[in-house]
């Protein structure tokens, strides 16, 4: 018993259990292909309602690759692809909206991914930069780009089994008459922002 304890012991004092926001956490992390952790990450689009209010709109099936380079964070790239279906209103009364919202709004049904692939990234500070990349939408791409900020990391990561693990949000907004979706345009804005909460570890 105590034999088989020992060696997960030995992995969890070796491993942090809080990521930490620091130049040491970032630099520590090695250089490698880091993929997204689904229970651990989140994206909306908000856009605005009889210009009243926000409506939020949360995706339930996404996944994204990182090629994470900490010593050059400009060299990074970043690749996701979501399932315009999987939108999440939560309306109390309506059981079909989402699907109408996926299929019209967005034209799920007819274009089944969203996809966006990073072109270039700028550092603005010591954990915030720009990520542009193209954004297809509806078959349509164009560039959109992304403020982000790096949340902190760990080089191993109890909760990961020992795994290197890093962190992300990031904001951005787009409209979407440029991508081709005018419905319900007496009633939903053009404006669109994106909010997103990342987690990833070493693959």
């Amino acid at each position: 018993m105590r034999l088989s304890v020992l060696p997960v012991c030995l992995l969890l004092c070796s491993c942090a259990f809080i990521a930490e926001q620091t130049p040491q956490s970032l630099k520590s992390l090695p250089a490698a292909t880091y993929q997204l952790e689904k229970p651990h990450a989140s994206m909306v689009f908000r856009v605005k309602h009889l210009g009243l209010s926000g409506y939020t709109l949360r995706f339930s099936d996404f996944d994204a690759t990182l090629d994470f380079d900490p010593a050059i964070p400009t060299a990074s790239r970043l690749t996701a692809i979501i399932n315009p279906m999987s939108v999440k209103s939560d309306h109390p009364t309506d059981a079909g909206w989402d699907e109408r919202i996926g299929r019209d709004l967005l034209k799920g049904e007819t274009f089944p991914q969203i996809t966006f692939t990073s072109t270039g990234i700028e550092t603005t500070g010591p954990f915030t930069g720009l990520v542009t990349g193209n954004l297809t939408l509806m078959g349509v791409t164009k560039p959109v780009t992304l403020a982000v900020t790096y949340n902190g990391g760990m080089a191993s990561a109890a909760l990961y089994q020992g795994r290197a693990a890093v962190g992300f949000s990031a904001r951005g907004t787009f409209k979407r008459s440029d991508f081709g979706s005018t419905q319900y345009s007496q009633f939903v804005g053009d404006e669109i922002s994106v909010e997103i909460e990342a987690e990833f570890t070493r693959r």
